[in-house]
């Protein structure tokens, strides 16, 4: 029982914070970014080269792979999605125009990584080699750098709802995902709270990727679309829009998923059940446990 209390916390705290950014970004700008995973993927690979080649600490190159991609996600947004913004007539448009473009996204970033890895073949995205001394924690002995990443999550979450709920920024992000035409009118900018939450969602999205790649051995370039889609299930059962719904759904999946992999051929059945659980809700609780 321990264990799985402790080890799908490490999992819950990753998905929590990996589904705060994807919801934080869909709530202001209504743009489902169905290649929020590949953004993962790259602060993974990059804080793995940094640490194999340069030896640099991952708790260092997380900083560094954040900004990095936190500068991708800045020009991916001014030049294709602020266009595609200006020039939807209509929400619905705006989310399938958006939704293709995000799927060619995908596609780009999640086979050039996949090139890049293949030239090197003793490149993996994986640090699992940091902080690998194992540690007892109420009978179950666990690797130090799985809680290292629980706490490093757990931080960034609690810096994230600082920012939302206390400070002017967070404050014109939240009025431009709630009504956005009174947003304007009271004078805030929405392209530039929409800058700021793609980027931000970005910038969550690489710094969950390199706590990933300190926590699972192996990541392969082609599989950010598995952590998009639990950060869609994350959000689904917490609900749309609810910063607490991602932190509560995030633990539940976590507890969900790693108790699936402790069972008999668990690795295959970990995504069937998320993908099950995720239609579930859609039909049992559409607006989540706190969805307005």
């Amino acid at each position: 029982m321990w264990d799985i209390v402790i080890r799908g916390a490490v999992d819950g705290a990753l998905f929590a914070l990996i589904a705060s950014g994807l919801n934080l970004q869909y709530g202001v700008t209504k743009i489902l970014n169905v290649a929020h995973g590949e953004f993962l993927m790259l602060g993974a690979f990059i804080t793995s080269v940094l640490f194999r080649y340069y030896g640099i600490n991952p708790l260092v190159s997380l900083a560094i792979s954040g900004c990095l991609v936190l500068v991708v996600g800045v020009l991916v947004y001014m030049l294709v999605f602020r266009r595609i913004i200006k020039q939807s007539r209509a929400p619905e448009e705006l989310e399938v125009r958006s939704l293709l473009a995000c799927f060619g996204l995908m596609l780009v970033i999640s086979y050039t990584l996949s090139a890049i890895v293949r030239t090197d073949p003793k490149l993996k995205i994986s640090t699992t080699d940091f902080l690998r001394e194992p540690i007892t924690i109420l009978g179950v002995t666990i690797e130090l750098n799985k809680i290292v990443a629980l706490f490093v999550a757990i931080a960034f979450s609690v810096v994230l709802y600082v920012l939302l709920r206390f400070t002017k920024i967070g404050l014109a992000m939240r009025a431009a995902a709630q009504e956005p035409t009174g947003a304007q009118l009271v004078g805030i900018n929405l392209t530039k709270s929409h800058l700021i939450s793609f980027s931000l969602s970005a910038f969550l999205g690489a710094v969950s990727g390199s706590l990933l790649s300190m926590v699972f051995y192996t990541m392969s370039p082609l599989s950010g679309a598995q952590y998009t889609f639990i950060a869609l299930t994350v959000i689904v059962i917490g609900g749309a829009g609810s910063f607490i719904g991602s932190l509560v759904g995030g633990f539940i999946m976590g507890y969900i998923y790693y108790y699936v992999l402790t069972m008999p051929k668990g690795i295959l059945l970990s995504m069937p059940v998320v993908y099950a659980f995720l239609i579930v809700m859609l039909l049992v609780r559409p607006k989540g446990l706190f969805g307005r």
